[in-house]
């Protein structure tokens, strides 16, 4: 398994530079710039980041990053400090390739929805910015360490103090959670994940109508991880806002600054039918679709059997073109092989054995949770949508939903739809590049 893992690696990672190289060939200033230090490359917030490296400052953005580029880089200049952040991001990008491999082929059986998984999470329009020194490289190998450590959690039913693993795993789960709220925001979406990944396996587990002892392990289990997680967020929160308030007085200039960018709440109805871009739309209609599916897949195994359409593939082009009428179109399909007598040709899909462990799985639901979250935020604070794409196709968790509901269907179906929408992901790489070097927005 450790060299398939490896060699599966190997040929996802010469699949991201060929793509690279793709853009290269069409524009050989890609090449040239990235790996200089011209003033030219401060792109959008690298200039930020870079200057936080050399002198420390309080603001929106997280200090951890720029504070380890100092530290292990000792840049001179804020153009050196760029080199070193694009630089250090493109080794913990590919580092987090086999590290996501690893983690997936630990809970999914299919090794091949796992390879295709990986090949999307590495090979995907917004991972560039896991390369080009944001903080998506750094909070991606965070993050994914954080749920190897969630995934090696089992309920058991003596007090977890007598358990020296559960003790270990979550001092560890703590310090992730700190380490990672210093690198991004990362407190609101933490708690919101978490304690709803908790309701729903309790609220599962009652539905199941599992015996009292069942419900206490799992409860006393991930009861207690939810605080730890939430207990790190905060804790990493604390110290750069404890920072903030010697440095400018305020303990919560974070969020004042974001707000100062023209972020603020309210409801901006048109962005849920008026693409502002096709990836900031699928941004919003994805992570709450893979919900929807995820509670019919708990229903049809638990209360009531649902038959899952196969979609049209017109659908399918609806889903990324356009997920309303996805929604509309699928929803009255799967209405009408539910709950109508007539006559129809509508294709089944069934669902696998690795369907009724989806239910249970604190990491699915964390993940899903963590992705909505970000989702639900930025719709309803920005209605130009900043950064929505990255937050969920720049990093792991949506990624390790698809990889958890695509197991619940048969392989060879869901296989070729994960091989398009690499094929499309890898145009859409290539395109991204292009635009990286014209200094265009991408994110």
């Amino acid at each position: 398994m450790k060299f398939s893992i490896l060699l599966t690696s190997i040929f996802i990672i010469l699949g991201f530079i060929l793509c690279t190289a793709i853009s290269i060939i069409i524009n050989p200033h890609i090449f040239t710039s990235f790996f200089s230090n011209s003033p030219s490359k401060l792109f959008y917030d690298i200039e930020h980041y870079a200057n936080l490296s050399l002198n420390q400052a309080c603001g929106a953005f997280y200090p951890l990053w720029p504070w380890l580029i100092n530290r292990l880089g000792n840049p001179q200049t804020v153009y050196d400090a760029a080199f070193y952040f694009r630089v250090g991001g493109l080794f913990l990008a590919l580092l987090s390739i086999p590290i996501f491999l690893w983690l997936l082929s630990r809970n999914i059986k299919s090794y091949k929805i796992v390879a295709l998984t990986t090949a999307l999470y590495a090979i995907n329009p917004l991972s560039i910015f896991r390369v080009i020194g944001y903080t998506e490289a750094i909070f991606c190998i965070l993050s994914l360490i954080l749920l190897i450590l969630i995934s090696d959690l089992e309920p058991k039913s003596e007090t977890f103090i007598k358990n020296i693993k559960f003790i270990y795993l979550l001092i560890f789960i703590f310090i992730l959670s700190l380490l990672i709220s210093l690198t991004r925001p990362f407190l609101i979406q933490a708690i919101f994940a978490s304690m709803f990944a908790l309701g729903s396996i309790l609220l599962i587990t009652k539905l199941q109508n599992q015996n009292h002892i069942s419900f206490l392990k799992i409860f006393k289990t991930y009861s207690i991880t939810t605080l730890v997680i939430c207990v790190g967020a905060l804790v990493g929160y604390c110290i750069y806002g404890y920072y903030c308030l010697g440095a400018r007085g305020d303990f919560f200039a974070p969020f004042h600054d974001q707000k100062n960018w023209g972020k603020q709440l309210g409801f901006y109805p048109q962005l849920f039918f008026i693409p502002l871009t096709l990836a900031d739309y699928t941004s919003i209609y994805l992570p709450f679709i893979a919900l929807l599916i995820s509670w019919l897949i708990f229903i049809s195994i638990n209360i009531r059997k649902l038959i899952f359409v196969i979609p049209k593939v017109w659908q399918f082009i609806l889903l990324l073109a356009y997920p309303p009428a996805f929604l509309a179109f699928y929803g009255f399909d799967f209405k009408i092989k539910n709950f109508s007598d007539k006559p129809n040709n509508l294709k089944e899909i069934h669902l696998t054995e690795s369907a009724s462990s989806l239910s249970n799985n604190y990491v699915f639901w964390f993940c899903l949770y963590f992705a909505l979250i970000h989702s639900i935020i930025i719709v309803f604070s920005d209605e130009k949508l900043t950064s929505l794409r990255r937050f969920i196709f720049g990093t792991p968790y949506f990624f390790l939903v698809i990889a958890y509901i695509s197991q619940c269907f048969p392989t060879d179906k869901v296989s070729i739809f994960l091989l398009w929408m690499l094929a499309i992901s890898g145009i859409g790489l290539v395109q991204y590049w292009l635009d990286y070097a014209n200094y265009l927005w991408i994110g």
